[in-house]
């Protein structure tokens, strides 16, 4: 039995199970995370970094989720090797600041696609100042908008990395004759392409709020799924 358990033919197997069974706990910054492993636990405290190396085998899955997040946190994982088909496309950073947000990769023998995407947590966006890259975890993005301001290019939403993903944009600052739009890649109510999302905070005061707008990411473009206050052109 001994010798059987030994036998070269029997490490494949043995690895994937490892693969698909263990987990590691990641505290430290700088780190490349473990292929051996399926799950990789965060533990967020301040900024931290870490890579997503390359996958071993075709069909190999990881998971990475936070499981703890203090100190301002914002751990900024780097995927060596994202998918780029149109429609499946997965982003090369993705920024774990609150408890609960995960993503499930795919190697699909040379790249990494993004199967599920957990979203949670809310981000405060000053619109016009905020940069958004990397930020694409959150489920809720809380705008402070103050006078005429318009966030682009870096600034602008995050695509998303896999279909199904929905997020919540919601006015919660709003002052000085608010007029705010953020650029992106939507889909309006009526089926129309859009690359932006605008009239956020206007109204006849500058104390009103609520502006809103839920949106789910189909692969290629974030569709309107509700909305108030906003227009999209």
């Amino acid at each position: 039995m001994t010798a059987a358990l030994t036998d070269s033919r029997l490490f494949p197997a043995v690895a994937a199970l490892n693969a698909e069974l263990g987990t590691e706990s990641v505290t430290t910054t700088a780190a490349v995370l473990d292929n051996t492993v399926r799950t990789s636990l965060l533990t967020v405290a301040s900024s931290m970094t870490g890579t997503l190396a390359d996958g071993t085998y075709a069909g190999q899955r990881k998971r990475v989720v936070c499981v703890a997040a203090t100190s301002t946190p914002a751990y900024t994982l780097t995927v060596n090797t994202p998918e780029t088909t149109a429609g499946l496309a997965c982003a090369s950073t993705f920024i774990f600041n609150t408890v609960g947000q995960a993503v499930d990769f795919f190697w699909t023998g040379s790249k990494w696609r993004a199967e599920r995407v957990q979203r949670a947590g809310a981000t405060t966006v000053v619109v016009g100042t905020t940069v958004l890259t990397g930020l694409n975890l959150n489920l809720q993005y809380d705008l402070s908008v103050t006078g005429t301001v318009s966030s682009t290019t870096t600034k602008g939403l995050p695509n998303g990395s896999s279909p199904g993903e929905r997020i919540v944009l919601t006015n919660t600052v709003a002052a000085s004759t608010p007029i705010g739009d953020i650029s992106g890649t939507y889909t309006n109510l009526l089926g129309a392409a859009a690359t932006s999302i605008g009239a956020i905070g206007v109204a006849a005061t500058a104390s009103a709020v609520g502006d809103s707008a839920i949106l789910e990411w189909d692969g290629s473009a974030w569709v309107c799924m509700w909305l108030s206050g906003v227009t999209f052109s």
